[in-house]
């Protein structure tokens, strides 16, 4: 097993003669309390076919774990769980817009706001009210001439 010290998990392998007498008399025992559960999940061998995985259990926790826990907590970086880095040339006035709607974000966040989540949360609700980001584009000559009813 990887990522164990040397000799801490001796033993693991093989059943020695108490560990034998007890599992035998824990098949005779029908205790059902949480600490009974506990250890036969640490009796249990890889390869038995009634062993749990421990695997799925880990997976399972951690997936639950990461759901309960927001994404700007569980990432290491501001490029976590970000694949592609697009680079933006903004007009000034698009980056005074920026200064300004940041501080007030913030301000009702109680907490501050990288740059690029603020441009990434901007994008996705820009992207989800089309007709306003139509609005602008028009507004920079977009559709000038154009055929098709906005």
């Amino acid at each position: 097993m990887g990522g164990f010290k040397e000799g801490t998990v001796n033993g693991w392998d093989t059943e020695t003669d108490t560990e034998a007498t007890e599992s035998a008399t824990a098949d005779d025992d029908t205790d059902t309390s949480p600490s009974a559960e506990r250890s036969a999940d640490v009796d249990a061998r890889p390869g038995d076919a009634d062993a749990p995985d421990p695997a799925e259990d880990r997976e399972a926790t951690t997936e639950a774990t990461s759901a309960a826990i927001p994404w700007i907590l569980r990432r290491n970086s501001i490029t976590d769980g970000r694949t592609q880095t697009v680079q933006l040339h903004l007009q000034e006035r698009t980056l005074e817009v920026q200064r300004t709607q940041k501080i007030a974000i913030e301000d009702r966040l109680g907490e501050s706001v990288r740059k690029a989540d603020l441009r990434e949360a901007a994008l996705l609700v820009g992207l989800q009210r089309t007709d306003d980001v139509v609005g602008v584009l028009e507004e920079w000559g977009y559709a000038v001439g154009s055929t098709t009813p906005p």
